[in-house]
C-alpha cells in the first residue's frame, strides 16, 4: 500500500471513533455551552452604556545654556469615566443623565545633557572673536600711529612756514628803519 492510502484509512478510523454516541454527546454539549456563553456575554455588554473621555497633553521644553541642554517634558493626562443613566420605564427618547468621575495626572521628567559639539562651536567662535579683536586693535594702533606721524609732519611744516614768514617780515627793505620792540611784549 501507498502512504496516502495509510493516511486515508487512519483518518477514516479517527472519524469512526468520533462518531461513537459518547463523543457525539460530548461535542453537542460543548457547542451548546459555548453558544450560550457567547449569547450571555453579548447581552451583558450590550446593556452597559459607558462614557470614557481621555486627553493627554505633552509639553516639551528644550533649554540651551552654554554647553548644557536641559530637556523638560510634562505630560498632563485628564480622564473622565462615567455611565449614562436612563429611567427604566420603556419610553423612547427619554432624558438621561451622566455620572462621571474626573481624574487628572501630571508627570514631569527632566533630562540634562552636555552638548560637546555646541561647546566646541562656542569655543571656536570665542577664539575667532578674540583674533578679530586683536586684528582690530592692531589696525587701530597702526592708524593712530600714521595719523600721529602725519600730524607731526604738518606741525613741522607749519613751524617752518611760520619761521620763514617771520624772517620775511623781519627783513626790511633799504631805507626802512628797524622795528623797535615794545617793553610790554
Amino acid at each position: 500500500m501507498y502512504s496516502s492510502d495509510l493516511n486515508f484509512t487512519k483518518l477514516s478510523e479517527d472519524l469512526v471513533t468520533l462518531m461513537q454516541p459518547y463523543n457525539i454527546q460530548k461535542m453537542k454539549k460543548l457547542v451548546l455551552l459555548s453558544a450560550l456563553s457567547l449569547l450571555c456575554a453579548t447581552f451583558l455588554t450590550a446593556q452597559e452604556n459607558k462614557t470614557i473621555k481621555e486627553e493627554t497633553t505633552l509639553k516639551r521644553v528644550v533649554k540651551k545654556e552654554g554647553d548644557k541642554v536641559v530637556t523638560s517634558e510634562t505630560e498632563a493626562k485628564s480622564s473622565e469615566k462615567g455611565a449614562v443613566i436612563v429611567a427604566d420605564d420603556g419610553q423612547e427618547n427619554q432624558y438621561f443623565r451622566e455620572d462621571t468621575k474626573a481624574d487628572q495626572q501630571t508627570k514631569t521628567s527632566d533630562e540634562f545633557e552636555v552638548d560637546s559639539e555646541n561647546r566646541e562651536l562656542v569655543e571656536a567662535r570665542k577664539k575667532q572673536q578674540e583674533e578679530e579683536l586683536q586684528k582690530s586693535i592692531e589696525a587701530a594702533k597702526a592708524k593712530a600711529e600714521a595719523e600721529r606721524k602725519m600730524l607731526e609732519a604738518k606741525e613741522a611744516e607749519r613751524l617752518q612756514a611760520l619761521e620763514a614768514n617771520r624772517k620775511k617780515l623781519e627783513k626790511r627793505g633799504k631805507g626802512v628803519g628797524k622795528l623797535k620792540k615794545k617793553k610790554g611784549n
